[in-house]
């Protein structure tokens, strides 16, 4: 009797030593097919058995399946539950029921209480298995967190996952992560240090996917650091890696940051929407609705960029609806300052200022992105500025100009921080060759970058004004848009702009005579041996050429006459020889310190009235070189709809002079006026 007792004990330590583990799950099969899994598994159901469950419910998360997900993974907690399982299998399925909450419903709340119920599970084990499942949750929760825009928590379950990591692929994942998050927290030191331990990992796990990833992350870093081309580089980068890792989310993720990047830049090239397109096709593929938002919103974008106003709307609304479903409150509002932007420019400021009070974005949060809170002021100014409350447009305004200073003061911080970091060695590995090559040119070269610019930055205007190369200084902008955004980035150079207008006198009548094509090719015929370092941006537009001098007031005299001679030697070459007309006029003194784009586009206004003016005064002169000189700073309320009832207002008084060459018209003009 006392034998069997002791076999019976025997068994029953052997059946709580099996039970300490949790089921082994056909993971391998799962992942390989999950569709041929589920018609196989659906043929032999075992509805008592809590695994089985859980299997269904990892083959319907691979397929994107949420409500047979959802519905499978709770019958497996239920199970489990009854049948009173282990604790480690416990947290595992609350892991994967966090997953689908988090991947399929978007739902980050409920996503995190699952993980921290399996958490809970976890604490009292030390076991090696239990070791790991750790370093999953903790890496979940970090994940979680980051979605929830809780970056301090997101980071320290990230540290936690590290700390309790055993293999090393998850030690890779940890790094990258933490990497990921001290990025966002604009710790470029530290996010470099990490993405450093990841590569090293990557290399020795032969872990070849992990260096697109990589170069996506380097990319923000320098998107970041106000560095474009590099950043341009590193997505490309990306973008060839994904495709050859069939990747195909992140590959999408590329696409879109690249045609971001470039609209951000005014760098459009022909393949730029086909990159949009093709985002488009895979996220509808996938299906994944978090990329199709984003796809939509960039295509919205690259529409409005080109000031297609109907298009650009819809697809915004598209994104809207689709960021709200899925609870991306960031990404929404962007979204939702882009339908703003596109309201105002079909001047339905009546929904505009509905939708921009509704989001009621505070500009002191910290907590918000820096560049949705000086998207937002802007909006808010240009708003305010057309229900012409003045005092609270002013009020935006110097929201606006706050944001924008401590962004060009974050980007310079992040170079300095980056400086003092040396570059990360880039991994040699056989396979793929151009990826260490690669890496290691690509981060001399940015590395050779930053230390020019942070020169330029001491020496900027004599630069500026010793620039000797017109070729890196002159830009042809094909939109008006462009060219006045381009102006508005000028400001940071703190030299005097100056808009010089140039057309040809009885513009329509010679349209008439020899049409829109070849009067097109007259007014490019003036830019083409333009060799002046002082033009920094020119467009054509309204059958206008329009310059961006940027030069000090005492050597505008010598700019015009250098720029009216070139043009004369150009008008020879033209049969039959036309009359020009030109107006010059000081941006800041006109417009105020920090002006806007929409600033400069109210600003035409006064090159048609002063062309008017000037034909109404002397309509038998041949050629009509004219300038605007201020004698009181920012004259006019330029957003205003009764702008040209201002300016005449402005002439009267004398706040404004005409000059056509040396003689001032504003004598004249009074008499004229009244």
């Amino acid at each position: 009797m006392r034998y069997f007792l002791l076999a019976l004990l025997l068994i029953y330590v052997g059946s709580a030593v099996a039970s300490s583990a949790p089921p082994e799950l056909r993971k391998a099969l799962i992942n390989e097919d999950p569709e041929q899994f589920l018609e196989q598994a659906i043929l032999h159901p075992d509805e008592n058995s809590s695994s089985y469950w859980m299997e269904l419910a990892l083959a319907y998360l691979q397929l994107y399946q949420k409500e047979n997900a959802l519905h499978s993974i709770n019958q497996a907690i239920d199970l489990a539950r009854l049948l009173d399982d282990q604790p480690l299998y416990q947290a595992q399925l609350q892991h994967v029921k966090a997953q689908i909450l988090g991947r399929l419903y978007r739902n980050t709340e409920l996503g995190i209480e699952a993980l921290h119920q399996a958490v809970l599970w976890l604490e009292p084990l030390t076991s090696d298995a239990a070791r790991t499942e750790k370093a999953e949750i903790y890496e979940s929760l970090a994940q979680a967190y980051n979605q929830h825009s809780s970056l301090q928590q997101a980071v320290y379950y990230a540290e936690k996952s590290l700390a309790e990591a055993m293999q090393p692929r998850q030690k890779l994942n940890a790094h990258f992560l933490l990497g990921r998050l001290y990025l966002q927290m604009n710790h470029i030191s530290q996010a470099f240090s990490h993405f450093d331990k990841t590569t090293e990992l990557a290399t020795e796990l032969q872990a070849f996917h992990a260096y697109p990833l990589i170069h996506l992350r380097y990319g923000l870093a320098y998107q970041k650091m106000g560095l474009p081309q590099q950043a341009l580089e590193a997505f490309f980068r990306a973008k060839d890696g994904f495709a050859e890792h069939q990747e195909q989310r992140n590959y999408i993720n590329t696409l879109l940051r690249i045609v971001s990047l470039q609209l951000e830049n005014h760098a459009l090239d022909d393949q730029s929407y086909g990159y949009l397109e093709q985002a488009l096709q895979f996220s509808q593929q996938l299906p994944d609705q978090m990329r199709l938002a984003e796809a939509k919103f960039q295509i919205g974008q690259w529409h409005l960029y080109h000031q297609q106003l109907n298009e650009a709307h819809y697809y915004f609304e598209k994104a809207q609806a689709l960021f709200s479903q899925i609870g991306a409150q960031e990404s929404l509002r962007q979204v939702q300052l882009a339908l703003i932007e596109s309201f105002i420019q079909q001047e339905q400021l009546a929904a505009a200022i509905a939708l921009f009070q509704q989001l009621n974005i505070q500009h002191d949060n910290p907590n918000l992105p820096l560049f949705i809170r000086y998207r937002s002021a802007e909006l808010g100014a240009g708003l305010a500025a057309r229900q012409l409350e003045w005092q609270q447009a002013y009020h935006f305004s110097e929201q606006a100009r706050a944001l924008r200073f401590n962004d060009l003061q974050e980007q310079y911080n992040l170079k300095l921080d980056y400086l003092q970091f040396r570059q990360p060695p880039q991994p040699e590995q056989s396979k793929p060759q151009w990826y260490a090559a690669g890496m290691y040119s690509w981060g001399l070269m940015a590395l050779s970058a930053l230390l020019l610019l942070l020169l330029l930055l001491a020496v900027h205007r004599l630069q500026r004004l010793k620039q000797t190369s017109p070729a890196s200084q002159l830009i042809f902008s094909r939109q008006w848009i462009q060219f006045s955004d381009r102006l508005v980035t000028e400001q940071r150079a703190k030299l005097p702009l100056h808009l010089m207008a140039i057309t040809l006198r009885d513009c329509q009548q010679y349209k008439q005579l020899y049409g829109e094509v070849q009067l097109r090719r007259v007014l490019i015929s003036l830019l083409q041996s333009f060799k002046l370092p002082q033009i920094v941006q020119l467009t054509i537009h309204s059958d206008v050429l329009w310059l961006g001098l940027c030069c000090q007031r005492s050597e505008l005299a010598a700019l015009e006459s250098k720029i009216l001679c070139h043009l004369a030697q150009q008008r020879t070459q033209l049969q039959p020889q036309p009359h020009l007309q030109t107006l010059i006029l000081p941006l800041q003194e006109l417009l105020g310190e920090d002006f806007q784009s929409g600033h400069i586009q109210a600003l035409r206004e006064a090159v048609w009235l002063s062309w008017y003016l000037a034909n109404q005064l002397n309509p038998a002169q041949q050629h009509m070189y004219l300038q605007l000189k201020v004698q009181e700073s920012r004259p006019c309320e330029w957003m205003t709809e009764n702008i040209r009832q201002d300016l005449l207002n402005a002439l009267q008084l004398g706040s404004i002079e005409l000059w056509q060459q040396d003689r001032l018209l504003n004598p004249q003009l009074k008499a004229l006026l009244d």
